[in-house]
């Protein structure tokens, strides 16, 4: 089950066809492009190389958590579900 979620997760299997972001995370993603663009002005090349590194790993970062927080709210759901049932 854990790999079915994952491929659900990784786009590998598809609910919808869009993501839909709140409003909320609309506007920090537009201040993390805003930041991310006013340094990499003052930054110099090798400035810039480790902020497209750490941009890097945040992003993997971020995608592992994620993919861990849907399993574990699928999950959840299902364990809720069987309980409704019996």
């Amino acid at each position: 089950m854990k790999n079915t979620l994952i491929d659900l997760w990784n786009g590998n299997l598809s609910l919808n066809e869009y993501t839909i972001h709140s409003e909320e995370a609309k506007q920090l993603i537009g201040y993390l492009e805003k930041h991310h663009s006013a340094l990499s002005v003052v930054l110099n090349e090798s400035g810039k190389e480790s902020l497209r590194r750490f941009a890097d790993c945040y992003d993997e970062l971020l995608e592992l958590e994620s993919e861990n927080a849907f399993v574990q709210g699928f999950s959840l759901a299902a364990k809720l579900f069987t309980e409704a049932l019996t």
